[in-house]
């Protein structure tokens, strides 16, 4: 199941219509303003303008994410305070419009140690979940690129909160493929594929990963430096995309395209992504020149065992 973040400009709704453009099955939205701590009441106008326009598209599941704004490992009391109230917001907004996924960054734990931030985390998603009562939708946390004192960089750490929490039916992970690749999780092979997904499997569990942001990187493995890029433009190369894109695994999991110039490159993005899934020979070796990246090239670099 393949898709693509989306604008919102002018309503929730008009991200369906890029949807019917780009070709997605799923897409990817925020629910409130990304960069104000205010949010608007939601009407039920919105709400009913919103499903109907989902219902008439051929989308399936939407997922939603949390403005970067929130931060749950803050040491800054205010802004931890504020961090919870704003995601109980946006889960009962996602509650209301039958969104089922929403993706968070787990926070920063500048100005304290790292072990006191997934501290801090794990309590504001108990004071979340007790609040929201529902596990609908499911709070996914995504995987961090390791720049900063961001947490998630490690599986550990995704794996930590899980273990820690009051509710942990509440959340799943979100897997980003640039972000892991930059924290030092080396995917640039079959092999080397198979490994990371296995130590991710003993650690936290393959079933908690309920969507995977699928994005090349601009910089190189171990870099923790966060710079997405179009598929084929980065330093991951072909096999790790031919690979995903081909796990049973992942058939039915969102799988969404955060990639830079967006609007201009994302139709083209999913269609290689999909002649990709349609070829079952496996590629000689990584590759990551743009040149490469073609339906003709794809098709005459696909090589049998």
């Amino acid at each position: 199941m393949l898709g693509s973040n989306v604008p919102t400009t002018g309503g929730r709704s008009k991200g369906f219509q890029y949807a019917k453009e780009w070709n997605c099955e799923c897409i990817q939205i925020y629910v409130t303003l990304s960069r104000r701590w205010d949010v608007p009441d939601l009407s039920e106008e919105e709400i009913a303008e919103f499903k109907s326009a989902w219902k008439e598209s051929t989308v399936g599941p939407v997922v939603a994410h949390v403005p970067f704004l929130v931060n749950l490992a803050s040491a800054n009391s205010d802004h931890w305070q504020k961090s919870i109230n704003r995601l109980i917001i946006e889960a009962t907004r996602c509650y209301k419009l039958d969104i089922p996924f929403l993706v968070l960054h787990p926070g920063s734990h500048r100005d304290s140690t790292k072990k006191e931030g997934l501290n801090r985390v794990v309590e504001a998603l108990n004071v979340v979940c007790r609040k929201i009562e529902n596990p609908h939708p499911k709070i996914l946390l995504e995987t961090a690129a390791g720049q900063g004192f961001m947490i998630g960089t490690r599986f550990e750490e995704i794996a930590y909160i899980l273990e820690h929490v009051e509710r942990p039916e509440f959340l799943g992970v979100c897997l980003d493929s640039a972000h892991i690749f930059t924290a030092g999780y080396d995917i640039r092979g079959y092999r080397e594929y198979e490994s990371v997904l296995k130590e991710f499997d003993e650690i936290i569990g393959l079933k908690k990963i309920l969507t995977i942001h699928l994005n090349d990187s601009k910089t190189e493995i171990a870099s923790r430096v966060d710079r997405h890029a179009s598929i084929g433009e980065g330093k991951i190369g072909i096999q790790f995309f031919h690979a995903i894109m081909r796990d049973p695994r992942f058939t039915n999991t969102p799988k969404i395209l955060e990639i830079p110039e967006r609007d201009k490159k994302s139709k083209d993005n999913i269609a290689l992504l999909r002649k990709l899934q349609t070829i079952s020979n496996p590629f000689e070796k990584p590759r990551t020149s743009l040149d490469y990246w073609t339906t003709e090239g794809v098709l005459q670099n696909a090589v049998s065992n």
